[in-house]
């Protein structure tokens, strides 16, 4: 935004940690206007369903917070992303 010569006082940055936590309006154009949304598809290599299942849990599941630490120091720069 500073580059785009917007002041800096008029806008905020803001994070939600879930869906449940926005506004219906704030999921409308985050996540759901199909003009503005970007689907990426998340790839886990060639693992089986069971694996893959395995590692969705390990990355968005409750209660694994020590698995999903583990897995980023241990593969962290294995990962390649184009956002």
């Amino acid at each position: 935004l500073r580059k785009d010569g917007v002041k800096e006082g008029a806008w905020s940055i803001s994070r939600f940690k879930g869906l449940g936590e926005m506004s219906a309006e704030q999921l409308w154009e985050t996540t759901l206007n199909p003009d503005t949304r970007r689907l990426l598809q998340v790839q886990l290599g060639r693992l089986d369903f069971v694996q893959t299942q395995g590692e969705i849990t390990k990355l968005m599941g409750k209660g694994e917070a020590a698995a999903r630490r583990d897995l980023m120091e241990l593969r962290g720069d294995d990962v390649e992303i184009d956002v």
